[in-house]
């Protein structure tokens, strides 16, 4: 037998997807949001961290391609790096939608469905869920992450919405959708890091160099240049709180000191 391959290092990769209804499908009217099948993939936005929460890369998967090349540069991607991924309310929404849409064009995604971390809800192992998560699993109701990012220093949505991506993707305004998805996918990867340093995963300087080099390198994006400037960067870096003595950032290892996250919820 030859050699187990060895398993890629831990990543995070922040992921946020933008849509439109497909036209294909039947048309449904007044039955509330539709299900994950009906949701067309324009835009799948990402940041990428290494388990140092140090950034990778950022941006758009397969900008520019349809549909069915969009998923799969991302399950090609997933399939090889293995990462965590991060999202807001993504177990509603991202995920559902990536893997129907995957069923639509045949695209084959065997590690969600291989890997229980991907779909069990109540770990941050596999697939960190912020929204889930900070509103205890639904013990409480969730806030918008327009609200949560401007508690801790972001500006939160600027002037495009969810709602407004199917008026700019029909006006030919992708490039628009693109900034847009962006723009939640910077936010939401600046709270991941935020989260980790109040869970103790990170040291307050460890989150500060991260948070830092995050907007860093979202200033070198053109469409990210008004998002970077309209940040709050004392409230964002915690710039007015005590400093610590230097250490090595990572304070405490994924998952270590949680309880039976399940048995709490439905207890």
């Amino acid at each position: 037998m030859g050699a187990r391959k060895r398993p890629p290092p831990r990543s995070y990769l922040v992921l946020d997807v933008e849509t439109v209804l497909d036209p294909l499908l039947p048309t449904r009217s007044g039955d509330g949001f539709p299900p994950a099948p009906y949701h067309q993939v324009v835009a799948l936005g990402v940041c990428w961290f290494d388990e140092a929460h140090e950034l990778r890369r950022f941006g758009i998967v397969g900008e520019g391609k349809g549909e069915e090349a969009i998923l799969s540069d991302f399950v090609r991607f997933y399939q090889e790096y293995r990462p965590d991924v991060v999202t807001w309310n993504g177990r509603s929404f991202e995920m559902p939608v990536i893997v129907a849409r995957c069923l639509k064009y045949g695209v084959a995604f065997p590690a969600y469905y291989g890997s229980r971390e991907l779909r069990y809800r109540f770990t941050t192992d596999g697939h960190f869920d912020l929204m889930d998560y900070l509103s205890d699993y639904g013990a409480s109701r969730p806030a918008p992450l327009d609200a949560v990012a401007q508690l801790i220093g972001l500006p939160g949505k600027r002037g495009v919405e969810g709602r407004d991506v199917g008026p700019l993707v029909h006006r030919g305004k992708l490039a628009d959708v693109y900034a847009y998805c962006l723009s939640d996918v910077i936010q939401t990867a600046a709270l991941f890091l935020r989260v980790q340093l109040v869970r103790g995963v990170l040291d307050r300087a460890a989150y500060r160099r991260a948070t830092e080099a995050l907007l860093r390198e979202a200033s070198t994006d053109p469409r990210l240049a008004a998002l970077v400037a309209a940040v709050d960067r004392p409230r964002l870096l915690l710039g007015d709180g005590p400093d610590e003595a230097p250490g090595d950032g990572v304070v405490a290892s994924e998952g270590e000191g949680e309880g039976d996250a399940e048995g709490e919820a439905s207890g």
